[in-house]
Order: C-alpha cells, then structure tokens, then sequence
C-alpha cells in the first residue's frame, strides 16, 4: 500500500521551464514533496486544493463495489482536489516525484473566474461527490433510511451550490419519487426519514422546497454511516 504524502515545506522558490499558473501565487507560499508513489489526499482527508508545481499526479476514484476510475492526470499548472465536501472523495498518487503548492481560496476564486475549463472541471468534481455519496448509501442498506436521506441531500446541497443555486434549498421539482428511486427505498419510508430530520431541527417545508436549516445537524445525521 502506498504510504501518505510527506508533509516537507520550504518557502516558495521560483519553478522554471513549467507552466505557469493563470493567478500569481501568494507571496511567502510554501511547496510540498510527494514522492514517486507517495498519496496525496485520498477519501477523508481534509479537503485542501493543490497546485501542480512539477511532476504528475493520477487523480482517481474507488468506488463501493470496487470499480478504481482514472478521474484525471493532472501536470504542472493543473489544480486537483476539486470538490465543495469537508473531505476528499478521491484519491491523488504522485506518479513521479512531484511539487505542488496550496492553492488559497481567493487565488482560487479569482483562477475560477478567468478559466472556463477549470468551472467545468468544478462542476464535475461536485456530480462526482453526488455520484460517491449516493453509492455509498447504497451499499450502506442497514443503515437508518435517515441517514441515507440525509447524505442524499447535503449531496444535492452541494450541486446546487457548485451551479449557483442556494445550497440550503432543495426545489420541490426535486420529487420524493426521485429520492425515492435514487436512494432504491420506498415513498413510506421517505417519508418516515424526512419526519425524522424535521424532528431534528435539520430541515423544514417551504413552499420553495425542502429547506436546510441547521447543515450541522443534517452533516451529524450523515456522519453516522
């Protein structure tokens, strides 16, 4: 099994001969070592986003029934760890020794802003968190119809918020057949579930939609997969 990433820093020097990232980095910016082999973040890990520096990553997914996808190699000018969860779904292995560097949040908004392909790349993280927390429910079957309805809509929460809607809004074109079918459980219990939440303090009924009231709450709920 590879071993996790060193965690060696040292102030940023320049890098010559690569490619340049579209917003300049912060000054006083630190760079990291991976190691050829050596694990970047994988599924868990605190979510932070990296600049590829040199080198190259394989940025992939595990999936519940054992299915390993190659998401993306990512190269020198790349940023990889995209995604709106608390937590890395994915996992990022450095295939030669490499050099990345953390990405800060406005440098991030700002490279968003500017880069097309890099808000695709956003969005299809976000499907891919949808896509990981909808297969993890389902192979968690003996799980509480709570916890799964709940991992259900942080998952949606976060698409809304990746496409510009309200994250703490779950429009009613969204139907409890929909969940139902996705979630492979039946209205009854969906409806049992959603009392649960309500009770929770969690979620509420809106004429909107489903509102999150305490995303807290509904995260707890979640955790308890």
């Amino acid at each position: 099994m590879a071993s996790a990433c060193k965690t060696e820093e040292f102030a940023h020097p320049s890098v010559e001969n690569e490619k340049s990232f579209s917003a300049p980095l912060d000054a006083g910016f630190v760079l990291q070592t991976v190691a050829t082999g050596e694990i970047l973040f994988q599924p868990g890990t605190e979510r932070a986003l990296y600049h590829n520096e040199r080198g190259a990553v394989c940025h992939y997914m595990l999936w519940a029934d054992g299915r390993h996808d190659v998401i993306e190699f990512a190269f020198p000018g790349d940023i990889i760890g995209l995604g709106h969860l608390a937590h890395h779904v994915s996992t990022a292995q450095a295939m030669v020794d490499t050099v990345v560097s953390l990405v800060s949040e406005e440098t991030f908004k700002s490279a968003l802003e500017n880069d097309d392909r890099l808000s695709f790349r956003l969005a299809s993280a976000v499907e891919r968190e949808f896509d990981y927390l909808r297969d993890k429910t389902l192979a968690s079957k003996h799980v509480p119809a709570a916890v799964r309805v709940a991992n259900f809509l942080l998952a949606l929460s976060s698409i809304n918020g990746a496409e510009g809607r309200r994250s703490d809004l779950i429009s009613d074109e969204i139907t409890a057949g929909f969940v139902a079918q996705k979630l492979d459980m039946s209205i009854d219990k969906l409806t049992a579930a959603l009392v649960c939440l309500k009770k929770e303090g969690a979620v509420k009924e809106t004429p909107a939609g489903l509102r999150i009231v305490d995303p807290l709450t509904l995260q707890r709920l979640a955790d308890a997969a």
